[in-house]
């Protein structure tokens, strides 16, 4: 059973990057506007139907956009209780990274942002999935903790959270601009440890 779900994934995995490699080849020689949903399933072989298991729009599958997710084990090793805006900063881009497939697309991708920059606002988009998914797991950890109870009594541990993570947003996209010639996980996470010691050298001087 196990063989039979891997070889199941593997299928999936396979199709999905057959119609983002389709739509974005097709988009670098036509353009966005002129690349339908039928196109891109002729394209990578399957129906025109198939395509909307994988993808909810054309630009979804043009960018190779998928609605982020968190690790078990982030979620597993993620404590409120310590070193928040390094663990927040680094989930922020762990779950960034969710939401673009895997494989050879990223050059791909980067070509098409260059080309069609209006495409940037769908990845907009997505960030924003991003740092909801990052706050509720930020919020669920304040709720339950000691150290922010008294923080909690005076603010909503909602709004706490939002701050947390706009702060800890600001290292992470101060980092994949400084990666962005090889925006890899290695490269960013490398980034935003440079990143988030400026930030903690900045902070006391702004207050």
């Amino acid at each position: 059973m196990s063989q039979l779900l891997s070889l199941r994934d593997r299928k999936r995995t396979e199709t999905w990057a057959a119609l983002h490699d389709a739509a974005a080849r097709l988009t670098l020689e036509s353009g966005p506007d002129r690349v339908t949903t039928d196109a891109i399933a002729a394209q990578a072989n399957v129906s025109a139907r198939t395509f909307f298991n994988y993808f909810g729009t054309k630009e979804d599958a043009i960018l190779g956009l998928q609605d982020p997710s968190i690790d078990e084990n982030w979620l597993t090793a993620f404590n409120v209780e310590t070193n928040l805006l390094d663990q927040v900063s680094r989930l922020l881009v762990h779950v960034v990274h969710s939401t673009e497939g895997g494989g050879d697309g990223e050059s791909l991708r980067m070509e098409v942002v260059q080309q069609f920059p209006q495409l940037r606002q769908r990845r907009v988009a997505y960030f924003l999935k991003v740092e909801q998914l990052v706050r509720d797991v930020v919020t669920e950890g304040i709720t339950a903790s000691a150290k922010w109870a008294d923080v909690a009594q005076h603010h909503r541990a909602e709004d706490i959270s939002r701050m947390i993570v706009l702060i800890a947003g600001a290292p992470m996209r101060y980092a994949m601009q400084e990666s962005a010639h090889a925006p890899t996980l290695d490269n960013q996470f490398a980034a935003l440890s440079s990143a988030i010691s400026l930030l903690r050298e900045v902070l006391p001087e702004i207050q």
